[in-house]
């Protein structure tokens, strides 16, 4: 089945794309959503080179104020024009998320796939240590590092930190409820990631140049987009050859 993979750039966008390649789906090619500059969550010049080095086609799309409608137009474009049939997210636990990809798909006629969902199907958040969704990825060989804090509830000294099972355990003693603790996964948006080499790249990514900066964002009030921010910004950054070990 054709695809087409929404990417952030992340360990878990990055986990979906394995996981699908490794059922036998084609990759059309990978989308990312511009909602904000500068985008705090993710490096631009990062997402390129994750690209260049997945060595597949991918897409900046500007989110204007009709941001459902510059979304559906892609897809629809897509679905048309490269005979996309699913549709394929990291989303693990957002429920907003996944009630829009669903009716996107709906009105297209084509799947949705989430390889990463883990909410039970009676609603109730899962785990907020998420064991069965850090084993995947780490099983997987994704390989991040945290590229962007909330400080309310991490120090900086964990920005730019691996996301390896050492971390994974020291984060446990931050885990509590929404608000007052973390998920480990980062889901409703404690942390966020950068993948700098899995198994399907070529290369691995180097970041040789980045300042660290902080920024409070709210939007409306969401609890997957708000919170004190310290972030890696990213300004130079290459591609480089793998190490024997990484292979």
């Amino acid at each position: 089945m054709k695809v087409v993979v929404h990417w952030s750039g992340g360990k878990d966008c990055c986990t979906a794309l394995h996981k699908i390649i490794e059922q036998g789906h084609e990759v059309a090619c990978l989308v990312t959503y511009i909602y904000m500059e500068p985008y705090v969550f993710h490096s631009f010049k990062v997402i390129e080179l994750q690209a260049k080095t997945l060595g597949l086609p991918h897409k900046f799309v500007k989110i204007t104020d009709n941001r459902y409608g510059d979304i559906m137009g892609t897809l629809e474009r897509l679905h048309k024009e490269e005979g996309v049939q699913a549709i394929v997210t990291g989303d693990i636990d957002n429920v907003h998320h996944r009630r829009v990809w669903k009716d996107a798909c709906r009105k297209l006629g084509v799947q949705l796939m989430m390889p990463l969902w883990d909410r039970p199907l009676n609603l109730i958040p899962g785990s907020r240590y998420r064991k069965r969704i850090m084993e995947m990825e780490q099983a997987t060989g994704v390989k991040a590092i945290l590229s962007c804090i909330d400080q309310r509830y991490f120090g900086e000294e964990w920005l730019g930190r691996a996301i390896d099972r050492k971390c994974i355990e020291d984060m446990k003693p931050l885990v509590g409820p929404a608000g007052k603790g973390i998920d480990v996964s980062g889901e409703p948006g404690e942390y966020h990631s950068t993948t700098l080499d899995a198994p399907l790249f070529k290369e691995r990514v180097e970041i040789t140049k980045f300042t660290k900066r902080s920024r409070v964002v709210d939007f409306g009030g969401s609890p997957y987009r708000e919170g004190n921010f310290l972030y890696m910004d990213i300004e130079e950054a290459a591609l480089k050859p793998k190490s024997q070990s990484s292979q």
